[in-house]
């Protein structure tokens, strides 16, 4: 059996906490990106971006969300704490992505 630093079996393997991890980095990375560029770009582009920008971080926002709470319910139910860094991981991820999905909404109304 594996052991971690503490002494105790781990609650997800290495490889599952790598990719529960890494998934929701690149996508508030993208999102951070995305919303963003309204506040950079004007003209033409800005007009273009803020056509589409409510819809599309309203569906990465609801993507993140309910990603970020399957995993914290992973967690969970393989037996980790609520400070577990899959589950601290998650909600900071959820903040973020409501965050940037106001910023996106504030941008496009200016």
């Amino acid at each position: 059996m594996t052991r971690n630093f503490l002494g105790n079996s781990p609650i997800v393997g290495p490889v599952t906490l790598f990719s529960l991890l890494m998934v929701p980095m690149v996508m508030s990375c993208f999102f951070v990106v995305y919303a963003l560029a309204g506040w950079v770009i004007d003209g033409r582009d800005r007009l273009n971006w803020a056509i589409e920008a409510p819809t599309v971080s309203t569906w990465v926002a609801v993507s993140m969300v309910t990603f970020s709470g399957l995993v914290i319910a992973y967690t969970r139910w393989r037996g980790g704490s609520w400070w577990h860094p899959l589950i601290v991981s998650s909600v900071g991820h959820i903040v973020v992505s409501l965050l940037m999905t106001l910023s996106v909404f504030i941008t496009v109304k200016l």
